[in-house]
């Protein structure tokens, strides 16, 4: 007799409703608080709350920062660059949206 295994993988959509702490976003990305910080000062993302302990992000913030992390430990890319690069990216998403109603 085969004894057959099934293996189960659960995880959750995030969209733009989603709310995540700073301590949540920097866990969920597996990085220190101090590099969302760094990314809030340069622009690059922006959270909702004016004090730090209030800071709020979305999902796609989420999916932002693990690209800025990609981005920077595959290519050697500096914030500006990844910034610039993430920008080009989310454009290029938006234009084969565009593409794909048509």
């Amino acid at each position: 007799m085969v004894k057959q295994t099934t293996d189960i993988l659960s995880g959750n959509i995030l969209e733009e409703d989603t709310r995540l702490t700073l301590r949540q976003l920097s866990d969920a990305c597996s990085v220190r608080a101090e590099y969302i910080i760094e990314l809030v000062d340069e622009g690059f993302i922006e959270p909702s709350g004016i004090e730090r302990s209030h800071w709020c992000f979305n999902g796609i913030t989420l999916k932002r920062v693990q690209t800025a992390q990609r981005l920077q430990r595959d290519l050697g890319i500096n914030l500006a660059g990844v910034a610039l690069a993430i920008e080009l990216i989310e454009e290029i998403d938006t234009l084969r949206a565009r593409l794909e109603r048509m």
